[in-house]
């Protein structure tokens, strides 16, 4: 009897042990992110598995899986709740927040073939070099022309939004040919013939040059724009970058903790390299692209919106406004009329209360309009067509702690922080003649002196025949985002201890530095450094004083160098120094004149420490063209330094010297 119980107990443990360990396993809750496949699904799931790695390791507690998908895919899963976040472009951001209060939480920083840093991008018109007959926008009328897709906002939206404010309808053209991903169709198409102009996102056109796809000479760019420290050839206004996305069903906490781990990603490490990109950065505003999307009619903004008395206050508050004062006007005149009516026509009284009714109802609905233009959060100006300030609202007066006596009969210019050149201006000034409206963030100065940030909106308000009457300015104040940017910047890129650059932000600015050499033909030296007897300072005295060492340590190096050197902390009491566009007797001078500063007594809370350092130095080209392997080089260099005495330099190739 016991052997039977016996078997039928281990029968049990085998039947319910794989549940329990299912069931063990599922703890660690899975956490699937949609990505946009623009190319083929396994590409994309091969350039961001390195994503998914990082956030395991930075997020332990969960478990993060790909998901490349189409379009289709991509919205029945959102539909489904199968998705905890996504990365998508704009415009699909755009619908997801609409449809489903989807939020971004970071946007992505893409490297141009220059490897420059890029957070926003825009759409470029492209035709032929030899194409005579194409100079300009208006040259595009009934031309054929070759887009991506009607929903994509860098291979369309972006162009056929500039054509219609310049009286160029294609939305509605059937010249129009839609090629689908990639962009690079829509450069052959062009290079080929068949279509006479063509509409591709900002850098495809560079990056085929690079790939050696096409000649970049046989190519014009048609509307072409200048935008400060954009490099790339653009044709329409810019628009923020990709974004990576949350839901409303994801768990806030999560998505704080992928936010940090997205924004402390290394910009330029291997990981972003894989699939592409350089790096994150904090979310961007996507309100622009949202106000396109309306106005173009595109999902989910392709049916007729209800419009509503609201609506119109918000879009022609000011023409209200000047009409409800007219009639405002026309009232108080009737109304003496009636009052002096109604000593001789007392029978007319009813009429007369009934006049009064509907002026004292004038004034209640003039008054809600004032509402909407006093009470708004937002600073608002308004000035007339020579850009004299005719009135403001009290948010303009308590972010700029001027009066409305200040400022009013006064030009926007004494806002004015002096941060910004004439030509930046100049290009404002130029959108809103050409544009009829301009956006952008600005610096900008209170009137005790304070400088601050804003995100700026001015639109041009114009009469019936055309002409400008007015200009409307509507700005938030966002110097709190500017300064948690900055400070972002300086934890990710600098030392704490001794503000130094830390390793990550040595190795850009060292490539930069070589590449510079290496064109120009000059030297430049890497050197390590270690300082002597600082581990018996840490054991004796406490970090604390440690700390204060390395402190002072790194203030006498930094004194010694010149401008265009460069010094990192690269870890405890370990620097590393470039000096470049240098011969190598004036570095030797230089390496010395360390030797003998550090070599001084350090005074610190009245207690004198001697340490030394230990120098090793490789020299560029001679040994290495790569930074990494140079500063190997330079580090074997001091550890010979520390074999052979100590607090003296040792060349790697001494040869060379």
């Amino acid at each position: 009897m016991n052997k039977v119980i016996l078997n039928v107990v281990f029968i049990l443990i085998a039947l319910f042990f794989p549940l329990y360990a299912v069931s063990a396993s599922a703890d660690k809750h899975q956490v699937v992110i949609g990505i946009l496949a623009f190319r083929s699904k396994q590409d994309t799931l091969n350039e961001w598995i390195p994503l998914t790695h990082y956030l395991n390791k930075q997020i332990p507690s969960r478990t993060f899986t790909i998901r490349p998908l189409s379009y289709k895919e991509f919205n029945d899963a959102v539909a489904k709740k199968e998705l905890d976040f996504a990365f998508t472009n704009p415009e699909h951001y755009v619908y997801f927040s609409v449809k489903y209060n989807a939020t971004r939480i970071a946007t992505l920083i893409r490297a141009n073939v220059g490897g420059n840093e890029l957070k926003e991008f825009g759409g470029v018109i492209i035709a032929r070099s030899d194409r005579k007959d194409i100079t300009g926008w208006e040259d595009l009328k009934n031309k054929n022309i070759a887009a991506v897709d009607q929903l994509s906002l860098g291979g369309y939206l972006a162009q056929s939004s500039l054509l219609l404010t310049k009286g160029i309808d294609v939305t509605h053209d059937d010249r129009v040919i839609f090629t689908d991903m990639p962009h690079d169709k829509v450069v052959y198409i062009v290079e080929s013939g068949s279509a006479d102009a063509g509409f591709i996102r900002t850098g495809v056109l560079e990056k085929m040059a690079k790939e050696g796809k096409v000649n970049r000479d046989d190519f014009k760019i048609i509307n072409p724009q200048k935008i400060a420290n954009f490099p790339q050839a653009l044709s329409t206004q810019l628009f923020p970058e990709w974004p990576f996305v949350a839901f409303k069903e994801t768990d806030p906490e999560l998505a704080n903790q992928v936010a940090i781990a997205l924004l402390s990603l290394p910009r330029g490490s291997e990981i972003p390299k894989t699939a592409g990109y350089y790096g994150w950065n904090i979310p961007l505003a996507y309100e622009g692209i949202r106000a396109l999307m309306e106005d173009m009619r595109v999902t989910p903004f392709d049916k007729a919106p209800v419009f509503t008395i609201n609506d119109v206050i918000r879009k022609y508050a000011l023409m209200i406004i000047i009409s409800l004062g007219v009639m405002i006007a026309i009232l108080l005149f009737f109304a003496r009329r009636l009052r002096k009516l109604t000593i001789t026509l007392k029978s007319e009284s009813q009429a007369l209360e009934e006049q009064i009714a509907i002026r004292e109802e004038a004034q209640k609905y003039l008054r809600r309009i004032a509402s909407v233009f006093h009470n708004s959060r937002e600073g608002i100006v308004i000035t007339d067509a020579n850009k004299i300030i005719i009135d403001v609202n009290e948010a303009f007066c308590t972010l700029t702690e001027y009066t409305r006596d200040d400022v009013i009969g006064q030009k926007p210019l004494i806002l004015r922080s002096g941060r910004h050149s004439q030509f930046f201006y100049a290009l404002m000034d130029q959108a809103l003649e050409r544009d009829g409206s301009w956006r952008g963030e600005i610096w900008n100065k209170k009137k005790g002196g304070q400088e601050y940030a804003e995100f700026l909106r001015i639109d041009a308000v114009r009469n019936i025949t055309g002409e400008i009457e007015n200009f409307i300015g509507i700005f938030s104040d966002i110097t709190e985002h500017k300064k948690q940017e900055e400070q972002l910047h300086r934890l990710v890129n600098y030392d704490p201890l001794t503000n130094l650059p830390n390793r990550h932000m040595y190795m850009i600015l060292a490539e930069q530095m070589l590449a510079f050499s290496k064109r120009k033909g000059s030297k430049a030296i890497v050197a390590f450094l270690d300082l002597d007897g600082f581990k018996q300072v840490n054991d004796g005295y406490g970090h604390a004083m440690g700390d204060r060492i390395l402190k002072q340590a790194g203030a006498r190096l930094a004194q010694q160098l010149r401008q265009s050197d460069i010094i990192a902390r690269i870890g405890g009491d370990e620097f590393v120094i470039l000096l470049s566009d240098i011969s190598i007797e004036a570095a030797h001078e230089l390496l010395m004149r360390i030797l003998d500063a550090l070599k001084e007594p350090i005074e610190v809370d009245g207690i004198t420490i001697n340490i030394g350092v230990s120098i090793g130095a490789t020299l560029f080209p001679d040994d290495c063209e790569e930074i990494d392997i140079l500063i190997r080089h330079a580090d074997a260099a001091m550890y010979r330094s520390k074999e052979m005495g100590r607090n003296r330099i040792t060349y790697y190739n001494f040869e060379a010297f």
